[in-house]
């Protein structure tokens, strides 16, 4: 595909640039600099002028490297007065020496400026405790950068240097620093184009004077494809979201101690005409079978876990479980109840015997059979856990 031809975006026609390289005469650098400068004052966003500014101050200056520092430390409205002087140096590779005598005295005021700073911030952090970073300040801080080479590249889709279809977002958010961009940098991403895109619907529609006015160099198809340029972040975006949300590891659920599992646990302590009393209620957790005898009905019943542990290691996920004031995880055609007749003599037998023994015992209760509910009450003895 032939490259796109470049459009004018400026409201002020750009220099020709070329023509005044290798000028080395004084009076024909200062001319050069009052020819440029109206374009560069008017049309130059105040963020690209300043930092050449701060790149001429760092690398070109030869100004001493502690005032340097000191320097750099002034906030960026300290430098917008003399920023163009700095961009044109960018473009036109030099600046004549009245200039540079100008930038001398304000050296001097840069570095009083600068100073002061660095006390004031030194002052704020013996009133303040450090501020910690939220998770999300950390993460819009990691993707800032990408945002800003996005920027750059939007800049060159307008003049016509950078093609829609060469912008592969997914593409650049996947190798970005080795890939630390992930599904909650996205959302961020996501949200930050939100307002880009209004902006976009409303240059489409053309019926506001302030976009006529400020969009004036677009054409209708180039208005359609500005939206496009942000929809394809936000569709990479969606892509990236969508992708870690069906690749996520589902979570693992907490394991709950037992003695949480039985607090809401309703049972019999004791029965003095008996002679019996309840097990603790935590052996019920895990466990294969589960023996109980209701003091008011007189009814005895066994719950058998419907995933029994084969070596009754009573360990998470195999066994009975309680929930509530309820036993849950029992095989309900095998968990039953019987009514027992004479409770005083027969119940000695379950409270002393073994598993296979109350089993046998029970089996030979001449009684109807009826299934266990899983409830239990404050009539209710717990007898053995097995």
């Amino acid at each position: 595909m032939a490259k796109r031809k470049a459009k004018n975006v400026y409201f002020t026609p750009e220099p020709d640039w070329k023509k005044y390289a290798g000028i080395t005469d004084q009076d024909a650098m200062l001319k050069a600099y009052q020819d440029v400068q109206y374009f560069v004052r008017t049309e130059i966003k105040d963020k690209n002028k300043i930092s050449y500014t701060r790149t001429w101050i760092k690398n070109e200056s030869g100004w001493d490297s502690t005032d340097i520092q000191t320097i750099l430390k002034c906030p960026d409205y300290v430098f917008s007065p003399s920023s163009t002087t700095f961009y044109s140096w960018n473009k036109l590779g030099f600046i004549p020496d009245s200039t540079v005598s100008h930038i001398e005295k304000r050296r001097i005021d840069w570095l009083a400026h600068g100073k002061k700073v660095i006390q004031e911030k030194l002052a704020k952090k013996e009133e303040k405790p450090k501020r910690v970073k939220t998770i999300q300040q950390r993460m819009r801080e990691q993707v800032e950068n990408l945002l800003g080479d996005w920027e750059g590249k939007l800049d060159d889709f307008i003049s016509g240097e950078q093609l829609l279809a060469d912008f592969d977002p997914y593409k650049d958010m996947q190798v970005f620093e080795g890939g630390v961009v992930k599904p909650a940098h996205a959302k961020i991403i996501r949200d930050s184009v939100n307002a880009n895109i209004v902006e976009a619907h409303e240059i489409i529609d053309w019926k506001c004077d302030q976009i006529k006015e400020g969009f004036a160099f677009m054409t209708p198809k180039f208005r359609k494809e500005y939206l496009k340029w942000f929809e394809k972040i936000q569709t990479a975006c969606d892509t990236l979201i969508e992708t870690g949300r069906a690749t996520r590891k589902p979570r693992k659920k907490r394991s709950v101690s037992k003695e949480k599992m039985v607090a809401k646990l309703k049972f019999q302590v004791n029965e003095s005409t008996l002679g019996i009393a309840s097990i603790s209620a935590e052996q019920i957790v895990y466990a294969n079978e589960v023996w109980v005898y209701n003091t008011k009905s007189r009814k005895i019943g066994v719950y058998k876990a419907l995933n029994p542990d084969p070596k009754n290691m009573k360990r998470e996920g195999a066994g009975l479980t309680v929930k509530g004031t309820t036993i849950i995880a029992f095989d309900s055609k095998s968990s039953v109840q019987k009514t027992l007749r004479k409770p005083a003599e027969q119940m000695p037998v379950f409270k002393s015997s073994a598993k296979t023994k109350c089993q046998k015992y029970f089996d030979e209760i001449k009684a109807v059979e009826t299934t266990l509910t899983g409830r239990l009450n404050d009539t209710t003895i717990i007898l053995k856990a097995f």
